[in-house]
């Protein structure tokens, strides 16, 4: 979990920098659920969004335990739907696309769908369950290969 915490403040702190440029809108982290699978070859993912773009981007990072090799993942998902389910609580839900970087290299396509809440401005909490299939995975034989990549996290809002 230490390992976690210092690879999400790396992050953070480098997106930061890039955010005198006034294109980051919202950033924070994601960590794979025990439940489906997690992100693709990441055990903790930093996302962001640009303003006036429905796009939501991800990268993430497997940290390497035991003399494990570590993993890189990018993702991008673009929110088609978005509104409310009750309360305080939204959803969110459109296609997106994923690639993994490690011991496997993978693309895929993946459809999350989010639920998420505001408990204060501007901190936002989300969970989100994205069925997704392999498309591209070099080495490997069952191709299309169908999962369920399961997340939870925050991001705090520019």
């Amino acid at each position: 979990m230490k390992r976690k915490a210092i690879l999400l403040a790396l992050a953070l702190g480098v997106f930061m920098a890039f955010n005198v440029s006034a294109f980051t809108a919202a950033i924070g982290g994601e960590f794979g659920l025990p439940i489906g699978g997690s992100l693709p070859d990441s055990s903790a993912l930093l996302s962001f969004r640009v303003p006036k773009l429905p796009v939501v981007f991800g990268l993430g990072a497997y940290i390497p335990k035991n003399g494990e090799n570590g993993s890189f993942a990018l993702l991008a998902d673009w929110w088609l739907a978005q509104g409310n389910v009750v309360s305080f609580i939204n959803y969110y839900v459109g296609p997106g696309v994923f690639v993994g970087v490690g011991n496997s290299s993978e693309l895929g396509i993946r459809v999350p769908v989010g639920l998420n809440v505001f408990p204060v401005k501007p901190l936002e909490l989300f969970v989100e369950f994205a069925p997704a299939v392999t498309l591209l995975a070099p080495g490997s034989i069952a191709i299309p290969n169908w999962s369920l990549q399961t997340g939870f996290g925050f991001r705090f809002w520019f």
